[in-house]
């Protein structure tokens, strides 16, 4: 298999989303509540980026790296699925033996209200025995990426020392790290991660928070904290703020980024905002963009899918048409 043209290495979990809408109200323990619409579909943090990123740069173009197991329900499927059909390599994707005990694929449980309002539950399954040795399989796809002066993105949903792992081999390699600190299981204290080592960190206004102990509630909360993430060391921070835009910084300075209007309207649906943010902040840089350019260009992108009904991967040509 040729990888002449890959440019970027997403590394993370591969989940399927089983979502149930039209519940009246969120229950409390002990309680049972009763939707109205079930669906089951792709989800993963990373997976998401992954597939937001081969839409902007093409196949062939964008590889991951995680694991699944083939359970008898086919749950494994529609993340895979997705990714191919996006044309992402999915030639690191580890298949491991399917274990009813222990070895199901992940699984996150969704319920949403009537008015929006969520619970989440992800069952890990073999998501979370992602190990430096599944990383090192796909050395491969490192080394290509590295020939083309590409870049490495991951979120916090893989486990932590896996994730330090791949810093490193990414350092090894010459590759530009792109971090989302979301996803991180708990209260995990990310300090030690987020370094020099990191070119882009892009946390929400949560995730800045609870990296910080920042509370972020103005434009001058939201640069002091951002300010912080980078006395921690990345080179670039991206600190996105829904609705009031996005923040973004580094050893030269703040700058305050507006939410931009668009043409499209509706609901409005934040699932999918920042990750959409974060491929499109990516697929400017490898293009050669400055920072300001491809920050502008991640807030618009998260502003589209804001809108959009359900995750609909963003395109050249979308961004292109609401820059106008």
């Amino acid at each position: 298999m040729s990888f002449d043209s890959l440019s970027a290495l997403v590394i993370g979990s591969f989940n399927t989303d089983i979502v149930g809408f039209g519940f009246p109200t969120l229950v409390k323990q002990g309680e049972i509540g009763y939707g109205s619409k079930l669906k089951v579909g792709p989800g993963g943090k990373s997976r998401y980026v992954g597939q937001m990123l081969a839409a902007l740069l093409g196949q062939g173009k964008v590889a991951m790296v995680g694991r699944t197991t083939q359970d008898p329900f086919g749950l494994w499927r529609p993340p895979v699925d997705a990714l191919i059909d996006a044309g992402v390599d999915c030639s690191g994707i580890r298949f491991v033996r399917f274990d009813k005990e222990t070895g199901w694929p992940g699984i996150s449980l969704i319920a949403i209200d009537d008015e929006g309002a969520k619970h989440t539950y992800v069952v890990e399954g073999v998501n979370a025995e992602l190990s430096p040795d599944d990383l090192g399989q796909s050395d491969h796809l490192f080394r290509a990426v590295s020939r083309n002066k590409g870049m490495l993105i991951l979120s916090m949903e893989i486990p932590f020392g896996t994730a330090i792992f791949a810093v490193q081999k990414a350092r090894e390699h010459k590759i530009k790290v792109m971090m989302d600190p979301g996803g991180a299981r708990g209260r995990t204290d990310c300090s030690s991660l987020i370094n020099s080592d990191i070119y882009l960190l892009k946390p929400n206004e949560q995730e800045a928070q609870i990296l910080t102990g920042v509370k972020i509630k103005d434009n001058d909360s939201a640069i002091e904290a951002a300010r912080k993430l980078v006395s921690m060391g990345p080179q670039h921070v991206l600190l996105t703020r829904g609705e009031n835009g996005a923040v973004l910084a580094s050893k030269d300075g703040e700058k305050l980024l507006d939410c931009p209007h668009v043409t499209e309207r509706g609901d409005g649906d934040a699932t999918g905002c920042g990750e959409q943010s974060l491929a499109a902040m990516c697929a400017s840089i490898y293009r050669g963009k400055d920072i300001q350019t491809a920050a502008n260009m991640a807030v618009l992108a998260g502003t589209l899918q804001y809108y959009r009904e359900g995750v609909v991967p963003i395109t050249e040509k979308d961004l292109a048409v609401a820059a106008k």
